[in-house]
């Protein structure tokens, strides 16, 4: 099986990460030492931790209630229920559960065995670091990933989850009932990855599933790059690709398998199956339909991957700077470039949509430019800069009104 995803790296500097400036402000509770009481924050309540205070017992924040933790959480559990929880601190607690249109914001640490996101409205937003042993976002619940979230076991069901980080999972991923997920960022799954019914699943960008692959029946899977299977694929359900002009699909070192009900392909989208055996047909067993758009084992779209704060650029266009960041009328954009090309500078909102896209022509060394955010929307975005031969440059910036 010949090696199709790259090691490209690209930038994708986060613009959330601010721990240093922390303030947990509002406080009707200051928790300055070591603390096993149990509380119930109720609507005006705001339990504060400072960076030398400690709380180990049980934490309920019920709707118009808040915790904000600058120092260490140890309690047992911690039950958002509808209220409002950010940390900049650290949390080495057994269970988190956040429902009723709770809110929670990770900027730190978080050594969490049970999070659980649910209910319509309730949100999780991760830009620090998490890790644990089960993540679950079900029942109209959402979460973000902007930082990194290691894990035994990750499954969605009725939620909406977009990650934009780093998502190592050291055992199985389940998108289950309809679930609606998108990746912006890094998927490593140690074992397997499966996509059940009536699940929504678009992977953007660099996804590795090192044994088996599953997308079943009424499952609809897009990837607009190649993805790297270890083990066998298995398909009763959709699965597309980008529009023809370009291409993605999987590259499989074990059995590839078609099953009654699979559709693999379209006529607007270019599907590319790559089996590490070279069956006849191009896949070992179908038994469903195959779009005649389908290629095998000639599609070099792969998957790159993206860093997390980290600066090792190795894209021809590559970003040197962006500023003002927040921008509110324009966005300047510093590049330095290895040849004279035309980049395609585009920028997407955090589900991965297109907002704005122009061309611009490089010349050797370094360039400037400038990008209008006139029309945009308060919020967070991500730039990316794609020279000619498909390697990308990326990077968040937020604009403020």
């Amino acid at each position: 099986m010949r090696k199709i995803y790259s090691k490209v790296t690209i930038l994708f500097l986060l613009a959330f990460a601010m721990k240093a400036n922390a303030q947990c402000s509002g406080c009707t509770i200051n928790i300055t030492g070591y603390d096993v009481t149990n509380y119930v924050l109720g609507p005006g309540s705001s339990l504060c931790i400072s960076a030398t205070g400690t709380v180990t017992g049980l934490i309920t924040v019920q709707t118009g209630g808040t915790l904000c933790n600058q120092g260490k959480i140890s309690s047992t559990n911690v039950l958002i229920a509808g209220g409002t929880f950010k940390n900049y601190g650290t949390i080495d607690t057994y269970s988190i559960t956040i429902s009723s249109a709770g809110t929670f914001t990770n900027y730190a640490t978080a050594l969490i065995d049970s999070l659980w996101i649910t209910h319509a409205n309730t949100t999780y937003v991760n830009n620090g670091t998490q890790t644990g042993t089960a993540f679950a976002v079900s029942n109209n619940g959402s979460a973000i990933n902007n930082g990194t979230i290691t894990v035994y076991d990750h499954a969605d069901s009725t939620a909406t989850v977009i990650n934009n980080g780093t998502l190592n999972v050291t055992h199985d991923f389940a998108a289950a009932y309809n679930a609606t997920y998108t990746n912006n960022g890094n998927i490593n799954v140690a074992n397997d990855f499966a996509a059940s019914f009536s699940s929504t699943f678009v992977n953007n960008s660099y996804m590795n599933v090192m044994r088996d692959f599953y997308n079943s029946y009424s499952a609809n899977f897009t990837t607009n790059c190649i993805i790297s299977v270890g083990r066998d694929w298995y398909n009763s359900g959709t699965v597309y690709g980008p529009a023809l002009t370009s291409c993605g699909g999987f590259s499989v070192t074990g059995a590839s398998y078609n099953t009654a009900g699979g559709v693999l392909g379209s006529t607007g989208t270019h599907i590319d199956m790559c089996d590490a055996g070279h069956p006849v047909g191009g896949i070992d067993y179908n038994n469903g339909m195959i779009a005649g758009t389908t290629s095998y084992c000639t599609c070099a779209n792969s998957c790159v991957m993206v860093s997390v704060g980290i600066e090792e650029i190795k894209s021809n266009g590559s970003i040197i700077n962006i500023f003002p960041n927040p921008a509110s009328n324009s966005l300047n954009i510093k590049l330095n470039n290895k040849e004279n090309e035309a980049l395609i500078i585009e920028v997407l909102d955090m589900m991965g949509r297109r907002v704005s896209v122009k061309t611009y022509q490089a010349s050797i060394g370094e360039n400037e430019t400038e990008l209008s955010v006139t029309d945009l929307a308060q919020g967070t975005y991500i730039l990316s800069v794609t020279n000619s031969h498909k390697l990308q440059s990326k990077r968040l910036f937020s604009v403020a009104k």
